[in-house]
């Protein structure tokens, strides 16, 4: 079923989601919601919540990003685990393209860019780190998203390539 209503924004740019859209959608207060624009559109959709450790996930990136200063994110082939300086909520769907990409399981690097990490996104992933989550159970990979015209150097790569190597040793499975 397909609801549609007409909202008036307050000053500070809210609208009110009316109650019965929200009890439909499983909307509470604290969701995560992502916003997307296609021309004079704008949608709005609830981000599934996901357990994915994140907080620790983000205690990786953290220390990474005050040195290298670009965009991350732990990914699995199905959405965005965790990020850092740049805007990627936590549960957002990725492309097609980047699924396989980090299905593929190798080291992928281009200045150019190899793909957006998410639809609607103006940063291309410039690099591609696979990792072993075993609580996401599937393949993973970090990702450094720069701000477009940002060229990697090889020190971020290989700082970076660390931190894959950390976050792998601390979620592998033990054999």
């Amino acid at each position: 079923m397909s609801i549609a209503v007409i909202r008036n924004m307050d000053t500070q740019g809210r609208i009110i989601i009316p109650a019965d859209i929200r009890k439909e959608t499983g909307i509470r207060s604290g969701s995560t919601l992502e916003i997307a624009t296609d021309g004079t559109t704008i949608r709005i959709r609830k981000c599934t919540p996901r357990n994915t450790g994140s907080k620790e996930l983000r205690d990786f990136l953290e220390p990474l990003y005050k040195n290298i200063r670009c965009g991350l994110a732990i990914s699995s082939t199905d959405c965005i685990l965790a990020s850092k300086g740049c805007y990627l909520p936590e549960g957002a769907q990725i492309t097609e393209e980047l699924r396989s990409l980090i299905q593929e399981g190798r080291e992928m690097f281009s200045q150019s860019g190899l793909c957006p990490p998410v639809p609607d996104c103006s940063r291309k992933v410039a690099a591609l780190f696979p990792v072993t989550l075993a609580l996401a159970s599937k393949k993973a990979a970090l990702l450094l998203i720069p701000e477009p015209g940002r060229c990697l150097s090889g020190a971020e790569c290989n700082c970076t390539r660390l931190i894959a190597n950390m976050i792998t040793r601390k979620y592998k499975p033990n054999e």
